[in-house]
């Protein structure tokens, strides 16, 4: 069988795959979402649109809301400004560079549990080694309440996250800068341009539609993440940290009613794509192929 002549029978197992473990999981948390599903009570009655009235006037929602927004929009930009930076460093010559480029996958590829239990170590208010090298530098006089403070709260959680992502930024980008001609460069050193002219001219265009598929993927991460802010900080002090992710788990698990669940994670669905068209819309010919 030629494969121009059937060009669907090829990506039919894989379609099937995608509408098995995608679409049906989506559109069974959207049925539930409309529906009474407490496991408690017997059956699943149509409730329509009181799920979501009745998650929107629980007390933190919104909090969770603007905190998941805040953390994607933070973080996001954060990585991908990092990872180019690693990047760059990658790419110039030094002694131990291979060694360098394997370890810098290190934070990347371990579990999130593990890396919040390394920044506990790190923003612990009582035992941290921050506090502790601050403190013998003569920088501070007490230890600061890295992890009970709202505000350093959702700093320290910021740093952990962005640490644990650069790495796929750096790698990504890497490639990409290896694949800009050299004499582009060469042209507009010719011309005149100095390092901010050259990154602007050359690299950002170059670059830019790579930038737009991290800025996307890593804002979707952000407003899924999940283990490591609830591991670091347990959503808290108070709600600081509580993200959307958090409020699911606690809808469906803890309250064991996965119709409020299922509701606040199809708000969740709504802000990744207001995040998503807002990102493609700073950036509109990013990925348009160039004439």
């Amino acid at each position: 069988m030629r494969v121009d002549r059937f060009p669907a029978a090829w990506v039919l197992p894989t379609l099937l795959l995608v509408l098995l473990f995608t679409l049906y999981p989506v559109a069974d948390a959207l049925w539930r979402s409309l529906h009474q599903a407490i496991v408690i009570l017997p059956g699943t009655p149509f409730v329509g649109l009181e799920n979501y009235r009745q998650v929107m006037a629980t007390p933190g929602f919104w909090r969770a809301l603007a905190n998941t927004a805040l953390f994607a929009a933070v973080t996001a930009p954060l990585i991908v400004v990092v990872g180019f930076g690693v990047a760059r460093l990658l790419l110039a010559r030094f002694y131990g560079r291979s060694v360098v480029r394997a370890m810098v996958i290190l934070p990347w590829v371990l579990p999130g549990a593990v890396s919040a239990v390394i920044w506990i170590w790190v923003f612990h208010p009582s035992w941290g080694t921050l506090n502790l090298l601050l403190h013998q530098a003569g920088l501070i006089e007490h230890y600061v309440p890295w992890l009970t403070d709202p505000q350093l709260a959702r700093l320290s959680v910021v740093v952990a996250f962005v640490w644990t992502q650069f790495p796929f930024a750096a790698i990504l980008i890497m490639a990409g800068l290896t694949m800009i001609q050299r004499d582009l460069y060469d042209a507009a050193r010719v011309d005149g341009a100095g390092l901010v002219q050259q990154f602007r001219y050359v690299t950002f265009p170059s670059l830019r539609p790579m930038i737009v598929i991290l800025l996307v993927y890593h804002a979707l991460i952000a407003l899924t993440s999940y283990e490591l802010v609830y591991a670091m900080t347990g959503g808290g002090p108070g709600t600081a940290t509580t993200l959307l992710s958090f409020r699911i788990w606690q809808e469906s698990f803890s309250m064991m009613n996965f119709g409020t669940g299922s509701a606040v994670a199809f708000v969740l669905v709504l802000l990744a794509l207001a995040f998503m068209a807002a990102i493609l819309k700073a950036l509109p010919a990013a990925l348009l192929p160039r004439g």
